[in-house]
């Protein structure tokens, strides 16, 4: 291999690490310093997957090899660095969404080499923000005009901010999906949606579901994805035996 074609995989894979580091910080991270001059970029999730993928990449990128840890409900990690802080600004105006008090909201955004990056690359950052920010949602509901159960079945990405929110769904029509735009969320509900999400992104494998979700509580995202995908092959008669929705979850949890 030439030094030429060795510097340019090298250069392909930095920016990947860094948009994958970038899609980790735009969700569930922040970047920020004080009047002190303390330059902070910090990660929290409960995830340990995510976490120490946020190690790889900060110090695979930066050679950080000084991080600080603690729990405050959540586990936090935190690197101290002003360089660092200043060249990560340089790719986005600010790593907050949420919007501020008086209800404007930050002018956050993918930076724009996330944008260009292609489909391969793409999947690869999304899987990381919809492992951080995302969810699966598997729901039961009895249908008394049909007599029978149905599911809900949903991926979702959380967020109030209209540009990310914007530029989700333009990364997910990439892969010809038709992801819906709704007030928090970034959703994709069609069956053929749903397949081609598991096929071309899914969720870091590890990352559990963790909230708002009583019945799937503990399992894996991808575990959670894998079962409402198989739940398609079910029939009405697969189902009528059960006269209550948790004889229905029991009976779904035996498919994992």
């Amino acid at each position: 291999m030439s030094q030429t074609a060795s510097s340019q995989i090298h250069a392909s894979e930095l920016s990947l690490n860094l948009g994958i580091l970038v899609g980790l910080l735009l969700t569930d991270g922040c970047a920020s310093h004080t009047k002190s001059n303390n330059w902070k970029i910090t990660f929290t999730n409960k995830s340990e997957k995510l976490h120490r993928i946020f190690l790889e990449k900060m110090s695979n990128i930066f050679e950080v090899k000084k991080f600080h840890e603690w729990f405050d409900s959540i586990k936090s990690t935190e690197v101290q660095s002003k360089e660092i802080f200043n060249h990560l600004m340089k790719l986005t105006p600010t790593f907050r969404t949420k919007p501020f008090n008086n209800g404007e909201f930050p002018n956050s955004k993918i930076p724009e080499f996330i944008m260009l990056f292609d489909k391969r690359n793409i999947s690869k950052v999304l899987r990381v923000m919809f492992s951080a920010d995302g969810s699966v949602c598997f729901g039961v509901k009895w249908h008394k005009s049909k007599n029978m159960w149905q599911f809900t079945r949903r991926v979702k990405f959380s967020s109030k901010h209209p540009a990310i929110k914007q530029q989700i769904a333009e990364l997910l029509k990439r892969f010809e999906l038709n992801p819906e735009t709704w007030e928090k969320e970034v959703v994709l509900e069609r069956r053929n949606d749903l397949i081609e999400f598991k096929k071309e992104i899914g969720f870091i494998p590890g990352v559990k579901v963790t909230k708002n979700s009583k019945n799937w509580d503990g399992f894996e995202k991808n575990q959670i994805l894998n079962l409402l995908i198989k739940s398609f092959k079910l029939k009405k008669k697969d189902l009528q035996q059960f006269k209550t929705k948790e004889e229905v979850i029991n009976f779904l949890k035996r498919l994992l």
